[in-house]
């Protein structure tokens, strides 16, 4: 990692960390570099996109698209990232697409501009605080009876323990993780004013990923 990062806080740590060389290169690669990655990674991608139900004429917002690999799938949509060269990558996959960069945290959208928002392995990188200031940004962008869907890694301690030593045997890249329990993150979601719509588990060989569908709770 740049030394220039280390003297960042959590948040902009994360935001610069994707924007390197290295991370970009490597990144579609990295996620698939095994069978059992490749067919999770897929499995994971119709999961959100049954939770999204995308529908002709709604608007939809993406959320750290990296490379892609949702963009995709969604046709028009509005796809947003710190990194351009990630950007770039993800406009290749889908020119129908929007892609900007922009910033998570201070989103360059007016009040109640998006039907849905969607982000995906992106706020699982995120601690309590900066999960709670980037739900009140798409809080305050999605309209009424917006939908948010969103990832977060249930905790377990031995998921953690494996993880922290498979990242240095194998040089596998990627920011840290925040796992999250189950009544813990309902809390958040209430506190931002979201109600927990449906969710999904994608199941690891260690550990669970949850997959949340929420919907605003009232106006503004």
């Amino acid at each position: 990692m740049n030394p220039q990062i280390t003297k960042m806080n959590e948040s902009e740590k994360f935001k610069e960390y994707y924007k390197e060389d290295s991370i970009t290169d490597n990144y579609d690669k990295q996620r698939e570099g095994n069978i059992y990655r490749k067919q999770k990674r897929q499995k994971e991608l119709q999961i959100f996109l049954k939770l999204l139900n995308k529908k002709d004429g709604e608007k939809v917002l993406e959320i750290g698209c990296s490379s892609g690999f949702l963009t995709e799938q969604l046709g028009e949509v509005t796809a947003i990232d710190t990194s351009k060269n990630m950007l770039k990558i993800a406009q290749q996959k889908n020119l129908k697409a929007t892609v900007l960069e922009a910033d998570m945290f201070k989103l360059p959208f007016k009040n109640n501009s998006f039907d849905k928002v969607i982000t995906m392995r992106v706020w699982n990188h995120l601690n309590k605080e900066d999960l709670k200031k980037a739900l009140k940004e798409v809080r305050r962008v999605l309209k009424p009876n917006g939908i948010l869907v969103f990832d977060i890694e249930e905790k377990n301690w031995l998921r953690r323990f494996i993880n922290f030593f498979y990242k240095r045997i194998f040089e596998v890249t990627g920011f840290k993780v925040h796992q999250y329990g189950w009544i813990e993150i309902q809390m958040i979601l209430y506190d931002e004013d979201f109600s927990l719509d449906a969710w999904k588990l994608l199941e690891h060989k260690i550990g669970k990923q949850i997959v949340l569908k929420c919907k605003t709770k009232k106006l503004i």
